[in-house]
């Protein structure tokens, strides 16, 4: 390929009218060769530049728009895992205040359980005294049948004087 210098060094024979016509065509035919193949190379080069920039100007879209979607990603993790903490604080303050209203209901069925336990050991010492007033009675009553102060009849009939008084 010609080079600048080439063309700077070039010497043409000089002939009665000036340079030949022949040498002078031939290297004009020469740079004209050489410039045309380096014109579409440079025009091949301008092309190759403009795809890669096309392509370089792509994966930048591309890249910018991973960059996004991983923010987007990031915060949607971010709100998913705060929701989770919340829903999950939610739900131990529910389940805290479910355990304090059973706690309250055992607290209150176990107070109706000691108030029903102490009125039926009062109904039992009621039953207790009236059944040893009536052996007291009785006891009393068989002494008597046995002293012989007493008959029978009149017998049965304080006992059941005293049975119906004490129902």
């Amino acid at each position: 390929m010609l080079t600048p210098l080439d063309i700077q060094k070039k010497e043409f024979h000089r002939r009665l009218r000036g340079y030949s016509e022949t040498e002078v065509d031939e290297f004009l035919d020469q740079v004209l060769e050489d410039y045309e193949l380096l014109y579409r190379q440079n025009t091949n080069l301008k092309e190759e530049v403009s795809r890669l920039r096309s392509e370089v100007e792509r994966y930048t879209n591309l890249e910018e728009t991973l960059k996004n979607t991983l923010l987007v990603a990031q915060k949607t993790a971010d709100e998913n895992r705060a929701n989770a903490v919340r829903e999950a604080e939610l739900i131990v303050q529910e389940a805290k205040a479910q355990a304090r209203a059973e706690v309250e209901r055992g607290k209150r069925t176990l107070a109706e359980l000691e108030a029903e336990r102490r009125r039926l050991e009062e109904k039992l010492s009621e039953y207790k005294a009236q059944a040893k007033s009536l052996l007291l009675s009785a006891v009393a009553l068989l002494e008597k049948i046995q002293a012989g102060n007493m008959d029978l009849e009149e017998a049965g009939l304080k006992w059941r004087e005293s049975d119906s008084g004490g129902r």
